[in-house]
């Protein structure tokens, strides 16, 4: 089965003991007209506090987002509405149904009491595994830091002059040459433009897959299954304070708590819905 199609059966499944909470609005960066390139992410909010980001910065899905709900914050869709875009391969579409997913999922996780662990502050490229780092998405200040320390990084990016020319450094059009990487530090926007399965079938030799950014921050089952073996993202505990920063167009990451889960430590999904209060019959 496909990772879409993995991620949908989790939904339905989590359906089944928890009532999906209705959507309560939606966030869109301001759309910018100077022609400079922004990594940016919108949100989906949920009745109950629960968010879930999205990238938006995949060719002109932004202002399609901004199309489709001129006024977001009071936009209101099912959730299952949004989900429906992982049916399909359209990047608008598959960004508001990441958004949902990763939503929902925080919501199972906070009401199942599930214990977060701090994201470390990695440059840990373990040397006795030999071979470079792949990297899909250039993440300039993580690649500053292993090549500081001597590894080389192989790049895959959509957007290739944004990577900083270094000797250590270099760049790869197609998966295919991250196949001698034994390890891949992945960008979670791969969920969005549906490339996340053929990336990992393309590096055999990685003895640690990580898919690291906001768009992660779904239950990490279906990941899991198709050979990652840590998520790392973020969490919001404090919906208000968030929205009040997105009003004031102030940056948002204060308000996050950056996590991670490694496939060891993760119980499962069929664990974390045991977890859950029974719902009240009284």
């Amino acid at each position: 089965m496909s990772l879409s199609h993995d991620l949908l059966a989790l939904a339905s499944r989590i359906e089944t003991r928890l009532p999906f909470p209705a959507v309560t609005g939606l966030y869109f960066p301001p759309l910018h007209q100077d022609g400079v390139f922004r990594d940016e992410f919108g949100f989906v909010f949920l009745e109950g506090g629960a968010i879930g980001p999205f990238y938006v910065s995949l060719g002109d899905t932004l202002p399609r987002l901004w199309q489709q709900y001129p006024q977001p914050a009071q936009a209101q869709p099912s959730l299952w509405q949004l989900l429906d875009g992982l049916n399909g391969r359209d990047p608008c579409a598959r960004a508001l149904a990441i958004g949902a997913y990763n939503a929902l999922s925080q919501q199972v996780l906070q009401r199942a009491g599930y214990p977060l662990q701090t994201r470390k502050s990695r440059t840990d490229t373990d040397q006795a595994t030999g071979g470079p780092v792949g990297m899909v998405g250039y993440f300039c200040p993580l690649v500053e830091r292993l090549v500081a320390q001597g590894t080389a990084v192989v790049v895959l990016e959509y957007l290739p002059e944004r990577i900083n020319p270094h000797p250590l450094v270099r760049y790869t059009p197609t998966p295919a040459g991250l196949r001698a990487c034994t390890q891949i530090i992945c960008s979670a926007s791969t969920l969005i433009n549906d490339t996340l399965e053929s990336i990992v079938s393309a590096c055999p030799q990685a003895q640690s897959f990580r898919l690291i950014g906001p768009s992660a921050g779904g239950l990490p089952d279906g990941v899991f299954a198709h050979g990652v073996d840590q998520v790392g993202a973020s969490t919001f505990r404090d919906a208000a304070a968030l929205s009040a920063r997105l009003d004031r167009g102030e940056p948002w990451g204060n308000s996050s708590e950056k996590y991670e889960i490694s496939r060891p430590d993760y119980p499962g999904l069929e664990a974390l819905l045991q977890a859950l209060p029974q719902p009240d019959r009284s």
